[in-house]
């Protein structure tokens, strides 16, 4: 006689694997995906704090370069050498009055 095998309505071992490979895949897609939003956030926070501080150096080069072209000025370069220098021409007198009461 022959036996004839039934079916226990159980999943087979294959079918089992297959099913835990994908959920252990769908998790690996979904933290990957998680990570990556995370560190795109990162990055657009950083390129902004980038473009604020490439502006602020591009208006410092603006005011060097015009303090530069205000430097070329020969009344400016007098205006300082008299001022902070106390340089004077040759046969000038320079008077400092102070505050000062005499009796």
């Amino acid at each position: 006689m022959r036996r004839v095998r039934r079916k226990t309505g159980g999943i087979s071992f294959l079918t089992a694997m297959i099913c835990i490979c994908c959920v252990v895949v769908g998790i690996l897609c979904i933290t990957r995906y998680a990570n990556i939003a995370k560190q795109k956030e990162r990055l657009k926070a950083e390129n902004s704090a980038l473009i604020a501080q490439s502006e602020a150096l591009s208006d410092k080069l603006k005011q060097i370069r015009a303090q530069e072209e205000f430097g070329k000025d020969d009344a400016y370069v007098e205006s300082v050498a008299r001022a902070q220098l106390d340089m004077v021409y040759p046969g000038e007198v320079i008077f400092r009055v102070t505050g000062e009461k005499y009796n």
